[in-house]
């Protein structure tokens, strides 16, 4: 093989793994989704706290 093939060929894998990894990382959960969605469940936990609470203050 000739210097330029090579480069081409290890250029080309290079590119393809790089790729890869990105996309392998975004199909994961990051931080802020983990948190955002920690989030919506204690507002949801509030929200049905705040609601049995009303519903005891009528009986």
């Amino acid at each position: 093989m000739s210097d330029q093939v090579l480069a081409t060929l290890i250029t080309t894998i290079g590119s393809i793994i790089v790729a890869w990894i990105t996309a392998h990382q975004r199909s994961q959960p990051t931080e802020a989704d983990r948190l955002r969605e920690q989030n919506r469940k204690l507002r949801e936990k509030i929200r049905e706290e705040k609601k049995h609470e009303n519903t005891k203050r009528r009986n």
